[in-house]
C-alpha cells in the first residue's frame, strides 16, 4: 500500500500522522494539500491550478497525501487506502487553540513559506472549521461510499491510529 490519503477535519492530526507514516516508510513522499492550494500569506491557487498540481501528484508511483475532504474527488480513485482522523470535537478545538500559539508568527512544516500563524486569523479560522465538521464529515462519508472498496480506516481515538498505522506499515513488508 504506497498511495494513501490521510483525511479529516481541521485539528484532526493530519500532518501529525502522515510525518509518522513518513518516517516509517522514508521512500515514500509525504505531501500536503495545503501546500499545493496554497501561495504565500494564505492566498489560495487558483482551482485549475491546484487540480492540475494534484492530478500530477496523484499518478505518481508512491504518496501518502495529507489534507481535507476537498482533495478526495481527485485522489481517491488512486489511492490503495484511507486513514480518516475523526477524533472528538473537543480534542480539535484544543489542538485548534493551541497551534498558533505553538507556531506563533512561523510557517508550519506542510505548509509553503510565507503563511505564518497569528492567533486572531488562526481563530476565527478554527471556529469556522468547528461549525463545519458535519460538512467535512458528509464530505468524506461521500468520497468513501464511492471508492467502493477501498480500505478504510476510521479513527476516533489515538489507540484506532496505532492500529491503522501498524497495519499500513504491515502492508510495506
Amino acid at each position: 500500500m504506497d498511495r494513501i490519503i490521510v483525511t479529516g477535519a481541521n485539528g484532526a492530526g493530519k500532518s501529525f500522522v502522515a510525518r509518522r507514516m513518513g518516517a516509517v516508510r522514508p521512500g515514500v513522499p509525504v505531501l500536503s494539500f495545503d501546500a499545493v492550494k496554497l501561495t504565500t500569506g494564505w492566498v489560495r491557487r487558483p482551482r485549475a491550478e491546484v487540480e492540475a498540481e494534484l492530478r500530477r501528484i496523484v499518478a505518481g508511483p508512491s504518496w501518502i497525501l495529507e489534507g481535507g475532504p476537498s482533495l478526495m474527488p481527485v485522489a481517491v480513485g488512486r489511492a490503495q487506502g484511507l486513514i480518516w482522523l475523526d477524533p472528538p470535537v473537543w480534542l480539535r478545538a484544543a489542538r485548534l487553540g493551541w497551534r498558533p500559539l505553538r507556531h506563533l508568527g512561523r510557517t508550519r512544516a506542510e505548509l509553503p513559506e510565507g503563511n505564518r500563524d497569528w492567533p486572531p486569523q488562526q481563530y476565527l479560522f478554527a471556529i469556522r472549521s468547528l461549525r463545519a465538521t458535519a460538512r467535512f464529515r458528509a464530505g468524506i462519508e461521500r468520497a468513501v461510499r464511492e471508492a467502493g472498496d477501498l480500505p478504510v480506516w476510521r479513527c476516533r481515538s489515538a489507540d484506532e491510529v496505532t492500529e491503522a498505522l501498524d497495519a499500513w506499515a504491515r502492508s510495506g513488508r
